[in-house]
């Protein structure tokens, strides 16, 4: 069954779905087929970052992107949504 969301232009989620719950993946990939709005992934990460002995070159990035929060829904649940930020 297919999900009819509301059209909103400015919209994103993303699904990040469990790599041991494929069924999980291609069900939420079904529902929102052609929403170019959504986005359903696999989690592709196998383990923790690896951690460098010194300190970074530089540091790109301004904010964490990780959230032990999240790790924790998608370790528990197996999936999780995540709104972007507008």
């Amino acid at each position: 069954m297919k999900v009819k969301a509301p059209s909103r232009r400015s919209r994103r989620v993303l699904f990040v779905v469990s790599r041991d719950l494929p069924e999980r993946h291609e069900s939420l990939a079904y529902a929102f087929d052609g929403d170019g709005g959504v986005r359903v992934i696999f989690d592709r990460r196998r383990a923790d970052r690896r951690r460098r002995t010194g300190p970074p070159e530089l540091e790109r990035r301004r904010t964490a992107r990780r959230s032990a929060a999240r790790d924790w829904v998608l370790q528990s649940a197996g999936w999780i949504r995540i709104d972007a930020a507008r």
